[in-house]
């Protein structure tokens, strides 16, 4: 006895011989794969590119501030702050350009105790290009566009005096056995 397809299910027949060859077929399934997963690499690439910019930029406010802090400690006098923010500026951060803040204080508590440090504070805001598609909403909205606070501070105080230091040069020949870089000769006098 034969049984006889209904004309409906013969009609599906070559559908379903056709879905399981493509199923079956391994061919292009990379290129598939890669539609799916290139979205994905290019937006991970595309934040990690973004995070990495937010550490190079907040390590040049470091070195920044530390050298500020040192060239105010140095000057020492009534013009600390104005030395500070031009080293500051020597470094690209420009106190009230590009949404920069460079705070200086000669009133600054000290690790050590007390509160005659010298301190100095760079406060900068960088904008957001990848991380808002991932969820990231800054820290700050200037303007409609959102941005990513960075800060970085440092503190210093005026060392003790300058140490003299004995110099024992075993050349023969008068000065010449001492070397400096940036000094044109050694002076022993004294």
């Amino acid at each position: 006895m034969s049984r006889r397809r209904s004309p409906l299910a013969s009609s599906l027949l070559p559908i379903r011989q056709s879905a399981r060859r493509l199923l079956g077929d391994r061919r292009g399934s990379v290129a598939a794969i890669m539609a799916v997963l290139l979205p994905a690499l290019v937006g991970a690439l595309g934040v990690g590119f973004e995070v990495s910019n937010w550490y190079r930029q907040a390590r040049s406010m470091q070195n920044a501030a530390d050298s500020a802090a040192l060239a105010a400690a140095l000057n020492g006098g009534s013009n600390y702050d104005i030395e500070a923010k031009a080293v500051a500026a020597q470094y690209g951060f420009i106190n009230g350009a590009n949404n920069v803040t460079v705070a200086v204080t000669n009133t600054a508590a000290c690790p050590s105790g007390g509160n005659t440090c010298y301190s100095v504070a760079i406060t900068s805001l960088v904008p957001l290009y990848v991380a808002p598609v991932v969820g990231y909403k800054g820290d700050v909205t200037i303007n409609g566009s959102a941005q990513k606070s960075l800060s970085a501070s440092a503190v210093t105080t005026v060392g003790a005096a300058p140490v003299q230091y004995c110099l024992l040069a075993l050349g023969s020949s008068g000065t010449q056995g001492i070397r400096a870089n940036g000094d044109a000769s050694a002076n022993m006098a004294g």
